[in-house]
């Protein structure tokens, strides 16, 4: 089973916690055959990009680039406070736990807009439709929030076309188009409950929204 975990950067103070959850979940039994890849948010890191963009009025080629380096930061961090494997390409995939070091890769690849619309979701799911092509590959968006809300009530499952409609939710501007493109689900799940996380790795059912593309 090949699973792609897209790890928001809000959830950096338990970030470490999901990880070592994880990490422990491709040690037992049940999960000794899965293959988890973390892509990073970009958290406070990006942030900092987004706040010198609007100061000194950097461009969006530029911020692209500097926003993922922002993700290989908090990959490294990931790295520091968990000791899960890092890797810079998905050439280096196995089973167990990874985390991707994105900058080189993506450019290898150069294939997403240059765009903050386009920021670690929609990377997240790119890798998860590149990583194991041909291959079905679960995307797990994990966040600070129980899903997408609707008047403070979670929405359980939506279709991404309908999610395009809503404007701005708990993920990017360029997700839901990417992922109805490529017929590709996500579920999204609170990072603030690892058990759902690792739950929602191993296929469970769990509080969270389905985001159906493949219909």
């Amino acid at each position: 089973m090949n699973v792609v975990v897209k790890l928001g950067g809000s959830l950096i103070n338990s970030a470490p916690e999901i990880v070592n959850n994880l990490l422990e979940y491709a040690n037992s039994a049940k999960g000794r055959n899965v293959s988890i890849l973390i892509v990073p948010g970009g958290g406070i890191f990006a942030d900092s990009i987004r706040s010198a963009g609007k100061r000194y009025d950097i461009g969006e080629v530029a911020s692209h680039w500097m926003a993922i380096l922002a993700m290989e930061q908090y990959g490294y961090y990931l790295i520091d406070k968990t000791g899960a494997r890092g890797i810079n390409s998905i050439d280096e995939l196995s089973f167990g736990v990874s985390i991707l070091l994105p900058y080189r890769f993506l450019k290898e690849t150069d294939e997403l807009a240059h765009s903050w619309d386009v920021t670690s979701d929609t990377i997240a799911a790119w890798v998860a439709d590149v990583a194991w092509v041909g291959v079905d590959a679960r995307f797990v968006k994990v966040t600070d929030v129980d899903g997408v809300l609707v008047d403070n009530e979670l929405v359980q499952e939506i279709e991404a076309t309908d999610l395009l409609a809503m404007g701005t939710t708990c993920v990017d501007i360029g997700l839901p188009e990417f992922v109805r493109s490529r017929n590709m689900d996500c579920v999204v799940v609170n990072g603030h409950y690892p058990k759902r996380v690792v739950a929602a790795v191993d296929g469970e059912a769990v509080i969270g929204t389905y985001i159906k593309g493949n219909i």
